[in-house]
């Protein structure tokens, strides 16, 4: 095995990507570009017989055809929220890695996230991984994150919930006072396990409400729906860390790969550049020829 590599350290090429904020790229991408990730959104949850709200039925719906892998890594004080890749060439098998130390919610939103690159960045690509972070300010990723926030919640639902919110409100949802629209967005946040600031961007870019003042003081925001989630137990569990809808870990399935003639040397060494991982602990599951 080769020693590991500064200039391959992981938290290394995160922090050369990373920026500090969701990028849902406000106006940067043209309307027929908005409607075709609809379109796709739309077409993806039909052909995986997905109905929203998905939630943490996300991991094992993905994996049902056996064409994509889940697999938790834990990048600690990482930017990095997940990483597609395909350990072979010639394998039509991706391998979505979530980052196990953020908040569920996140690793949900990651998982559609992905699922965008695996059904479209890959076509005509001659990569073999892409490394994601929320924030990256490239088109691709943020048609991936707008294509998330549509996957997880469709126009057609968020017009249902809205019309069914405004019932009581004059016809308009601006009439409602703020407590009520804040309210309202953490209702969103919990039935469709989608993350708050997401939940933000979809009323804007549906041109149902303006919500910049709400992203202005999104910490504070935040930071009541963390203190209500201390009475309820749906939306703890999707602040908390734990994911328990996934139990691979890319320890475990480096070594199965390995012996089960799937990866040869080569590739696993640049495995654990890529990933900072243990040789030591790698090494002592591969079943090597004497």
């Amino acid at each position: 095995m080769t020693t590991k590599s500064p200039k391959n350290d992981i938290d290394t090429i995160i922090n050369n990507l990373s920026q500090l904020n969701y990028t849902f790229g406000e106006n940067q991408l043209a309307e027929d570009e908005v409607l075709q990730i609809k379109n796709q959104a739309k077409d993806a949850r039909g052909r995986y017989g997905l109905n929203a709200p998905i939630g943490t039925n996300i991991f094992s719906f993905l994996e049902q055809k056996g064409d994509i892998v889940f697999q938790l890594q834990d990048f600690k004080d990482s930017e990095l929220d997940a990483m597609i890749i395909k350990y072979s060439a010639k394998s039509k098998k991706k391998y979505i890695i979530i980052n196990s130390d953020k908040p569920l919610i996140n690793q949900i939103f990651a998982a559609a996230h992905e699922f965008y690159h695996y059904l479209y960045s890959f076509i005509g690509n001659s990569q073999n991984t892409i490394v994601c972070t929320f924030s990256k300010n490239d088109k691709e990723e943020i048609k991936a994150n707008r294509f998330a926030a549509e996957f997880l919640l469709p126009e057609e639902a968020l017009r249902d919930e809205v019309n069914s919110f405004i019932k009581f409100m004059d016809g308009k949802f601006v009439n409602a006072p703020l407590t009520r629209r804040i309210i309202f967005c953490f209702y969103l946040t919990t039935k469709y396990s989608l993350p708050l600031k997401a939940v933000m961007y979809r009323l804007k870019e549906e041109h149902i409400s303006d919500t910049d003042y709400l992203l202005n003081h999104y910490d504070e925001v935040k930071q009541l729906l963390l203190d209500y989630s201390k009475s309820d137990s749906h939306v703890e569990e999707l602040y908390s860390k734990k994911n328990e809808y996934l139990t691979e870990q890319l320890y475990s399935l480096v070594p199965y790969l390995y012996n089960k003639g799937r990866l040869d040397d080569s590739t696993v060494d640049e495995i654990i550049k890529q990933f900072s991982l243990s040789e030591k602990q790698i090494l002592e599951d591969l079943i090597k020829d004497e």
